[in-house]
């Protein structure tokens, strides 16, 4: 598996987005596949996601009906995302605007990027939705209450959303 610092860089294909094609992936990181203790804990934060095949399409990838679809079914087959992803790209919120139902973008004249907007109560709900999966993860992977509680901040932040909660004692 990953070493202590590797990036883990999965490339989703034009074909396999299309095609909702994942069983590559999930043979080899899978909850199945996965290990468990310090090597687990060494993979937290090391995911980039990206696709392929539409460097010319002039829509944000969030916008995309297809590449929506596919990460909805990814989502659904392997929730991992917040242990998994790397929290200093673009790949989580990316990733989260592919699942949310109400989301408007606009881009001004003369930015490279556009923004995006959801409703604030659909991210949360898919934040509280998602705790449990990144516990479950972390405790498999032996992490400590502080490593959960780091993780979980940093997941906060990562949504620029405040978290207040005091760092467990011990």
């Amino acid at each position: 598996m990953a070493g202590e610092h590797d990036a883990v860089v999965v490339i989703f294909s034009q074909a396999q987005v299309r095609q909702r094609k994942i069983a590559h992936f999930l043979k080899r990181y899978g909850s199945d596949a996965l290990p468990e203790g310090p090597e687990l804990a060494a993979m937290m934060g090391t995911f980039q996601f990206f696709v392929e095949g539409w460097n010319d399409d002039p829509q944000e990838l969030y916008a995309i009906p297809e590449i929506r679809k596919s990460y909805q079914h990814f989502h659904n087959a392997w929730p991992y995302w917040f242990f998994f992803c790397d929290l200093n790209t673009e790949t989580l919120m990316m990733m989260t605007l592919c699942l949310m139902p109400n989301m408007q973008s606009f881009k001004r004249l003369g930015e490279s990027k556009a923004a995006a907007e959801c409703d604030p109560m659909d991210l949360i709900r898919f934040i509280q939705k998602n705790f449990g999966q990144l516990n479950a993860m972390m405790e498999r992977a032996g992490m400590s209450e502080l490593d959960i509680y780091n993780r979980t901040r940093d997941v906060f932040l990562h949504y620029k959303l405040p978290y207040d909660s005091p760092p467990p004692e011990g």
